[in-house]
């Protein structure tokens, strides 16, 4: 296989687990990757600034973040963003503040919450939040949001909204509210049209359905052993769990590294 480029999801991918530290073999993979020539992605939920787990230990080329609403440089430069409807922005805030459902809005300058609730206090400290308050430009746009709250609550949103915005599952009690149509694979879209690397050039590793589009859309795609089931039954190959090294061993298996 001719790979150019291998695509890592973070939580529970390249750590053990949200708010855990990044598994010290997948430190070592990235670092290999480099050194051959071979691009690392960072293919995240979170914002691009926002991924405290990777700092200092991995030096992404490119980052596909919030889901695929932003690519960004190696320097945190957005070169593409997709911003939400404003019309779309203000009911999603008006419903969730009906049904007191927290959410926060990922913008391309930071994370601001439009709607605090309690539950909010169990993950803030694994986030880059910047304001507990809105953002200071009335007039700015986010690009995707998260849900905080019961799983009820984002089936609530999910049928509200079904036309506009996808609700996915991101672990714990944390919900990607992401724009209908973009995903994961987006960024990946975007990665040939910045660099020219196909998506059959590319190993994706993920866990969770966010991750679903790139293992689906990559010309390898990857389950970690801890993954969902969905995750799984779409992969090509099912490796070990985050925590038992199961980025490195997929590596050195299909001969990358």
């Amino acid at each position: 296989m001719n790979i150019k480029a291998v695509i890592l999801d973070v939580d529970s991918t390249l750590t053990a687990g949200i708010n855990k530290p990044v598994v010290e073999s997948a430190i070592e993979a990235c670092q290999r990757l480099q050194k051959k020539g071979i691009k690392v992605i960072i293919a995240s939920g979170r914002p691009h600034y926002g991924i405290p787990a990777i700092e200092g230990k991995i030096f992404p080329d490119y980052y596909i973040a919030c889901n695929g609403h932003i690519f960004a440089d190696k320097n945190l430069n957005v070169l593409e963003a997709k911003y939400i409807d404003e019309g779309l922005f203000k009911r999603i805030n008006s419903y969730c503040q009906k049904h007191n459902i927290g959410i926060f809005w990922k913008f391309v300058d930071g994370c601001y919450v439009y709607v605090y609730t309690q539950k909010m206090d169990q993950i803030l400290a694994s986030l880059k939040i910047h304001s507990l308050s809105k953002h200071p430009d009335e007039k700015a746009l986010p690009v995707a949001g998260a849900l905080v709250g019961e799983k009820y609550q984002m089936e609530m949103v999910g049928n509200e909204f079904e036309k506009e915005m996808d609700v996915i599952d991101g672990g714990y009690i944390l919900f990607d509210l992401d724009q209908k149509g973009v995903s994961k694979k987006t960024g990946m879209e975007t990665l040939e049209k910045v660099t020219g690397i196909k998506a059959s050039e590319c190993v994706a590793f993920g866990d969770s359905d966010n991750d679903l589009t790139m293992v689906e859309y990559a010309g390898l795609g990857i389950a970690m052993g801890n993954g969902y089931d969905t995750v799984k039954a779409a992969a090509d190959y099912i490796t070990d769990a985050a925590a038992d090294d199961g980025i490195i061993k997929a590596l050195i298996k299909y001969k990358i590294l």
